[in-house]
């Protein structure tokens, strides 16, 4: 009752403020930067009674846009990689209260990967609802890394048959058949769930040629592929070019007539994207460094505002797409999920504009208490200003998070340029550490066999390989000015651990390729992973590459890309350490995986990848038992803010209380 009264009297007192009080744009619009103590004083008031919130529903529940792809729509972890995939910026161009995306993109699959994999389809398919959609974008995987254009089980039924070893590489499909096939799948399942599916061209590769992009970077392999006709190999097959049978894209508009799906052709968009650049001003602004696939986060939030574009101008969801003219912040809102009490949390958002009037002007920034940010990842503070010229603004912010105390941590970034002022929250869950006892597994991996863990507290720990082998130690390894050190060099395998050359043209990980260290907390207590680090390095090449992804499980679910290095320096040891948040459920294991590939045009032998000193550690806490009521509302909860409004999706509804800044 005291609080229906406090409510109600502090309604009152902001009533004649502004006549939408629920609007903090509004209300910000009538005060000049400088009196922004007013709302923090505001915003002091109302955190008394955030906790006991009782919230209104207001709309059924928000529409799910599922995307499912490859790298180049993947999620990426800001402070491991520049990749962006421009899966990461879709959500921002819908409107938060209707629609949210949930981001599937996997880096190195291809179609019959995703859909086979246990933590890839059937796990989106478990997260789908009646009234979803599904977005489809794949090719880049599917050309094949061994052979090009061909269906991978074949060719390894015709190594088979030909006394060959076996492809350790299972990615590759056939434009016309398998390719096909399983974008049948993807759809006829997610329409018998009530989801509505889109075909999405995959984007182009940045291959330039004159004026044009290559054949092969629009995915259409007429140029050089393979086949197997009566038993016999053909390599280096090609094409007319007006002969589109080794296109993945035609095939794909093929699927979209024939289930009635809508075809969203993001290949021919990015197509005159890039050309619109030209080759050298494409490459260095919107790709990463040398890598002529993955695009950064220029390129990704460009591709993502395209995408946006023609769902919009094909009618999908048009009525919940915007395509902001104004200085907009990409993703809306930042949610940073679990995190431990004094772990700094790295994360950015993008600043941008088109069409800006005036044509140049500043930018200020201003964070809340938990917040620091930073224009050049170098120099933070709390506040920061970004100039902009020309009507354009292409500005990339630097956030880090720090949290003290532990619960529920709701921070906010202001944008203000003249009246015009964007709310960027800053979601968390801290977590403290204190009271935990300490626990490690380390790997020394200083001899063959490779010895066991040593092991501290209680927890259990294993080292296994996937298509990996130790194939012996060398001692001329250097450690900045030591050398002299002495590694186990690993070398790619076959599914037996013979010895076989790395595939030539590999431009991502292998799924199937790993080094894997597994910690398993014990049936009575939750472990919470505080620090992962290793030394890495490789031998007799200077093109070696690898991921180190984290996930959970035998199904290797929840996966997480925490490190990624492309083209190691020969010999040279470095040193890696990450802090992550990473709490293993009793009884459960975490798998910290490590998966090299060889980046260069043709299969090569004796190129190893050598590491040492693998140190899994954390502190285990006894599990405590929690009500069914609170977990639930953990996991079906979400934050957002629009027009300064904060609003709560839970169990599938949208609620709301009054909409200053919120701690």
């Amino acid at each position: 009752m005291c609080f229906l009264l406090f409510y109600t009297s502090l309604v009152s007192f902001c009533t004649p403020l502004c006549a939408n009080y629920c609007t903090f744009a509004a209300v910000f619009e009538n005060f000049q930067f400088n009196n922004l103590i007013l709302l923090f004083t505001m915003k002091k008031i109302l955190s008394i009674f955030v906790a006991m919130m009782l919230c209104l529903p207001m709309m059924q529940g928000a529409i799910k846009v599922h995307t499912i792809g490859d790298s180049t729509m993947a999620e990426y972890d800001e402070s491991t990689t520049d990749k962006r995939g421009w899966g990461m910026y879709l959500g921002s161009f819908f409107d938060p209260a209707f629609v949210t995306v949930n981001n599937r993109g996997k880096s190195g699959a291809d179609t019959r990967g995703f859909y086979t994999g246990a933590a890839y389809w059937p796990s989106v398919k478990s997260q789908m609802s009646e009234g979803d959609y599904l977005i489809i974008q794949f090719a880049h995987n599917d050309e094949g890394t061994v052979t090009y254009g061909m269906d991978n089980l074949e060719y390894a039924a015709y190594c088979a048959a030909n006394g060959l070893p076996a492809p350790s590489d299972a990615r590759g499909t056939n434009p016309q058949t398998t390719y096909r096939e399983m974008l049948g799948h993807f759809i006829d399942e997610a329409r018998a769930l009530g989801v509505t599916p889109i075909l999405v061209g995959p984007i182009c590769r940045a291959y330039f040629q004159g004026n044009d992009i290559r054949r092969n970077g629009q995915h259409d392999l007429g140029d050089k592929f393979s086949k197997i006709e009566n038993g016999v190999l053909y390599e280096n097959q090609s094409l007319p070019a007006g002969d589109s049978t080794m296109s993945y894209v035609k095939a794909m508009k093929v699927v979209a007539t024939e289930k009635k799906v809508p075809f969203i052709d993001l290949t021919e968009e990015t197509r005159q994207l890039y050309l619109s650049y030209g080759e050298t001003q494409c490459l260095s602004l919107l790709f990463c460094e040398g890598d002529k696939t993955h695009t950064n986060a220029m390129g990704g939030n460009l591709i993502a505002r395209a995408a946006a574009q023609l769902l919009k101008n094909a009618g999908v969801l048009a009525e919940y797409i915007t395509i902001p003219t104004d200085i907009s912040a990409n993703p809306n809102a930042i949610e940073i999920g679990d995190t431990y009490c004094g772990v700094v949390q790295n994360k950015e958002f993008l600043l941008t504009g088109y069409g800006l009037e005036p044509a140049s002007g500043t930018v200020a920034l201003t964070a809340t208490a938990n917040l620091q940010i930073s224009l050049d990842k170098e120099n933070y503070a709390s506040t920061a200003n970004a100039n902009y010229n020309g009507g354009s603004m292409f500005q990339k912010v630097y956030v880090r998070a720090n949290y003290t105390t532990g619960g529920e941590q709701l921070d906010t970034i202001f944008v203000t340029s003249g009246k015009h002022v964007v709310a960027v929250p800053v979601s968390a869950n801290a977590i403290s550490l204190d009271g935990g006892a300490a626990v490690s597994a380390s790997w020394a991996i200083n001899a063959r066999p490779i010895p066991a863990a040593v092991v501290e507290g209680p927890i259990s720990a294993a080292f296994t390989m996937s298509n990996m082998m130790a194939a012996d130690t060398k001692s001329d390894f250097t450690d900045g000015d030591e050398t002299g050190i002495t590694m186990v060099r690993l070398h790619n395998s076959d599914a037996t651990g013979a010895k076989i050359a790395w595939p030539g043209g590999e431009i991502d990980e292998n799924a199937n390729r790993y080094l894997d260290f597994a910690v398993t907390a014990p049936a009575s207590a939750e472990v919470r992973i505080t620090g992962i680090s290793m030394d890495i390095t490789a031998h007799s090449t200077s093109t070696m590459c690898y991921h180190i992804n984290t996930g959970f499980g035998d199904g290797f679910t929840n996966v997480h890309t925490i490190a990624e290095k492309v083209n190691m320096t020969n010999l040279a040891i470095s040193h890696l350490a990450f802090t992550p948040t990473l709490t293993i459920p009793a009884g459960e294991t975490l798998h910290v995986r490590v998966l090299p590939w060889h980046n260069y045009a043709d299969a090569k032998s004796g190129k190893y990848i050598a590491l040492r000193n693998v140190v899994i550690s954390g502190q285990a806490f006894e599990t405590q038992p929690t009500g069914i009521e609170s977990q639930q509302l953990k996991a079906n909860s979400r934050k957002f803010i629009k027009n300064g409004q904060l609003f709560i999706i839970r169990d599938g509804k949208t609620y709301t209380i009054m909409g200053l800044p919120i701690k």
